[in-house]
């Protein structure tokens, strides 16, 4: 079926769009052909709409689901140029998320329903927090699809505005996937971008490069309680924000601000390798073959870094057309095509739910 899946991440840059011919049997055999994406890049004026939602208790949920609810709609019916579709799976934009307890995505599908005459699926992480699950990551579901008839061990990481990975073991059953979110990614490194050099986030890592890491910054960043906490584990931009962010910078205020962000980029590297040596172990992290995808890959500054702490080579996700730029997007259709298909598409190893369910919903 022709699937157009929607995203809107947590780095709020823009919404991604991916349209693909997807198919999935009972017993999880993908197929696939990506037909077309595009990352459509919001406004400034709506970007930070979204992040003082995010950081405001008294938001005005209702206005902005609207409003971007109307926008998703304008922008995919941009991105189609009226080619037909046979289903729509949009994510929608996190604005607040409690592991094990909720999850709230906006952007009201009533715009998309009124004028495409197909299934709209939304609202995808519901159904396994109440199932007991964390509703987070998704992502290692559709790396299972993909990596498990794998004859080495895959570690995919996504370093989006939050940071989480995947691994699949070589003939890795579904119940052995593990997975997790590990912490920021990109998040308080665009935040401290746009805060001192009023742009949305360093090209390339060239702004990084110029500082020098503070082992003492990065020493204090290294307590945050979430990088120790046991898995299953779901993180939120909400818990990496200005707020945590200003603790830090009044700290060291001595610190200038590319040696601060050059910490920041290493605090995401070590992070990660502090995470997988911990969950996963060097024996089986020292022969996989380690992806990455997600907006972050394309800083230079940390893939660096993550080369020299993971001891290890590191690709980027090029897959029979997946790539990092519409890798998300193209879960979403995933998701989508599994959820009307009634296809149990969430992972109990990963979120701790007690047991398998469709997530999603059909907008009716």
């Amino acid at each position: 079926m022709i699937v157009l899946g929607l995203m809107s991440g947590t780095s709020m840059d823009g919404l991604d769009c991916c349209l693909s011919d997807v198919n999935i049997s009972n017993n999880n055999q993908l197929n696939f052909k990506i037909i077309d994406y595009s990352t459509i890049e919001y406004k400034k004026n709506i970007k930070m709409k979204i992040v003082e939602c995010i950081s405001n208790k008294n938001r005005d949920l209702n206005s902005l689901d609207l409003l971007l609810g109307e926008l998703f709609f304008n922008l995919s019916k941009k991105f189609l140029n009226h080619r037909q579709v046979d289903l729509i799976a949009s994510h929608g934009q996190t604005i607040s998320h409690r592991d094990r307890e909720y999850s709230i995505q906006i952007g009201h599908p009533k715009y998309l329903s009124r004028y495409y005459n197909v299934p709209i699926i939304y609202n995808f992480r519901k159904n396994d927090i109440d199932a007991g699950g964390s509703g987070a990551p998704l992502v290692p579901y559709l790396d299972w699809l993909l990596f498990r008839k794998s004859n080495q061990n895959v570690v995919a990481i996504n370093l989006g505005g939050i940071s989480n990975f995947s691994f699949i073991k070589k003939d890795c059953s579904k119940n052995n996937v593990i997975g997790f979110d590990m912490g920021p990614g990109m998040c308080l490194i665009d935040l401290y971008v746009r805060k001192n050099w009023k742009i949305d986030f360093d090209n390339n890592g060239e702004l990084s490069s110029k500082g020098i890491k503070s082992n003492e910054l990065l020493k204090d960043l290294m307590l945050n309680s979430f990088i120790q906490k046991i898995p299953p584990k779901s993180a939120t931009v909400e818990d990496y924000g200005m707020e945590f962010l200003t603790k830090y910078i009044e700290k060291y205020n001595e610190i200038n601000k590319y040696d601060f962000l050059r910490t920041l980029v290493n605090f995401t590297s070590e992070l990660i390798q502090k995470n997988l040596n911990n969950f996963i172990g060097k024996v089986d992290l020292k022969d996989a073959n380690i992806i990455v995808g997600g907006g972050g890959a394309k800083n230079l500054i940390l893939i660096n870094d993550l080369k020299k702490s993971l001891n290890t080579n590191i690709q980027s996700i090029h897959y029979n057309g997946i790539n990092i730029d519409n890798k998300e997007s193209f879960l979403m259709c995933v998701l989508g095509c599994t959820t009307y298909n009634n296809i149990p598409n969430n992972m109990p190893s990963v979120t701790g739910a007690d047991r398998e369910v469709i997530c999603g919903e059909l907008y009716e």
